[in-house]
């Protein structure tokens, strides 16, 4: 009688749900996904019938996303077994799901927002950036000109960042974006009154590629620069060979001055991702 009564239970109700990847443990290769911005997270929806496996696309601006579905056979108290018989054991604290692929390991924990993440279908609502929307003068960043910091993040697709600041004639100010630690980006500076580019800077040395303007304001008012990335002028439009990621801009009178050298020759450096999604269901 307890074997027939074993037989009935349905385990797959303990694990149904939408999960977002906590991290993962493929290869002997460890990946934190908690720190990433939503529109780089890995989403996994478990139903009755599917292990449906959501990734965003590539370059984070198209309103498209990846999907690797298994099909579920059954469930029971330990593995979830699919119909092309292979099958991934698993572990559930209430917490946390982890799932187990021989030495590969893949812990869940539970999404509570609505799916497809808005990130994911529109670029204006990437979420590591509390700036966006600010891709035209019109939805400008205003920034203070005392040398406060803002973080932002430049984002593929051709995310122009554009800020406005109010200067004082006759006021040296000093214009500086800074990429984050870990980071590659190659950000420029241009630097516009009305319609007018006043000034532009790729590279502040040979040794420094972030990108800094020195610049004296003849007439009082508020100036607007982008923050926009160096590949985005070469190839625009192609977000295939674009780098993303976080700095900080800031507007000031009081930093020391460092010139910045013309003689600068950039290589085109391949996008760097790290994307296990089929390799952990390997």
């Amino acid at each position: 009688m307890v074997a027939c009564e074993d037989a009935t239970i349905d385990y797959s109700s303990d694990i149904l749900g939408i999960y977002i990847v906590e991290n993962t443990t493929v290869d002997g290769i460890y990946t934190d996904y908690s720190t990433l911005p939503i529109e780089e997270a890995w989403i996994i929806d478990i139903t009755a019938d599917n292990l449906l496996s959501y990734v965003n696309d590539a370059n984070l601006c198209d309103s498209t996303f990846s999907l690797d579905a298994r099909v579920i056979d059954m469930v029971t108290d330990t593995s979830i077994v699919f119909t092309d018989n292979t099958y991934l054991d698993y572990s559930n604290n209430n917490e946390q799901l982890t799932l187990y692929n021989d030495d590969d390991v893949m812990v869940l924990a539970g999404f509570e927002y609505d799916f497809p993440p808005p990130a994911w279908t529109d670029p204006l609502f990437l979420t590591n950036d509390e700036y966006e929307p600010d891709s035209s003068l019109s939805l400008a960043s205003r920034i203070s000109a005392a040398g406060a910091f803002q973080t932002h993040y430049s984002a593929v697709c051709d995310d122009d960042d554009f800020f406005i600041f109010d200067a004082l004639g006759g006021t040296v100010y000093i214009i500086e974006a800074e990429a984050a630690i870990g980071t590659d980006i190659d950000l420029t500076l241009s630097l516009y009154s009305t319609d007018s580019l006043i000034a532009y800077n790729d590279d502040q040395a040979s040794t420094n590629v972030d990108p800094k303007l020195v610049w004296t304001c003849l007439d009082s008012g508020d100036y607007y620069f982008i923050v926009k990335k160096y590949w985005d002028y070469l190839d625009p439009g192609n977000s295939l060979d674009d780098e993303k990621g976080a700095y900080t801009i800031s507007v000031d009178v009081t930093k020391g001055l460092l010139q910045a050298s013309p003689e600068i020759i950039k290589l085109h450096r391949p996008v760097k991702a790290s994307r296990l999604f089929h390799k952990f269901f390997d």
